[in-house]
């Protein structure tokens, strides 16, 4: 009898201990994803102008590409806001507001290319949130200035397009550092686009990057 019930403890006390390494090592799972989970949340967002700082750009235009519409989600209900988009002056104009864009500035045209400023949202300030610059080619939409959507005072942010040529254009952006105050960013990168073929595409080519003065 006595036999038997140390056979039977023994096999309790095994059972107990497998049971806690099982539970021991359950809990160590929890944990590494827990940990994993935290680090991702941690992890800093892709900052919207780091594209310019590539030291090749990968295209992000392609031939004969669909002109995007505006992004769903909710959006500054100010009435004001919306009131200060430019009204619709050409065809290229109209293909942007039939796809829920609000036109911005003036567009910037020089023979067959045209540059139009658009966009989705704006802050509380009314400056353009989520705004992209788009090309187009005798009409025929060539590509984006930006691979993402860009918001005011923010590192990346387009603030200037010039067309040098049939072939060729320059967009200048706002490059912020993690200490510039919103009033002043510390450089400006200009990116040289060019564009072409049949479709048209515009394409990325090369980038400069300089120190602004410091406000005083």
């Amino acid at each position: 009898m006595l036999r038997t019930i140390a056979h039977g403890g023994a096999q309790g006390a095994a059972t107990v201990m497998r049971y806690a390494l099982v539970m021991r090592l359950i809990a160590m799972s929890a944990i590494a994803v827990l940990a994993a989970a935290a680090a991702l949340a941690l992890a800093p967002a892709p900052v919207p102008g780091s594209w310019l700082d590539s030291p090749s750009f990968e295209g992000w235009n392609a031939a004969g590409a669909a002109l995007p519409s505006v992004p769903q989600g909710q959006k500054n209900a100010d009435p004001r806001c919306r009131q200060s988009a430019r009204p619709v002056e050409s065809d290229e104009d109209r293909e942007l507001h039939a796809h829920g864009w609000d036109l911005i500035g003036q567009a910037v045209e020089s023979g067959h290319i045209r540059a139009i400023g658009a966009t989705a949202d704006y802050d509380g300030m009314c400056r353009p949130r989520q705004y992209q610059y788009f090309v187009f080619e005798r009409g025929v939409f060539a590509g984006t200035l930006s691979p993402a959507l860009m918001d005011s005072r923010t590192d990346g942010a387009l603030t200037r397009v010039t067309i040098e040529s049939e072939r060729q254009l320059k967009a200048e952006y706002l490059r912020y550092a993690a200490a510039d105050p919103l009033c002043c960013p510390s450089r400006r990168t200009t990116v040289v686009f060019s564009v072409g073929g049949s479709p048209p595409v515009l394409r990325a080519r090369s980038a400069d990057t300089i120190s602004l003065p410091a406000p005083r």
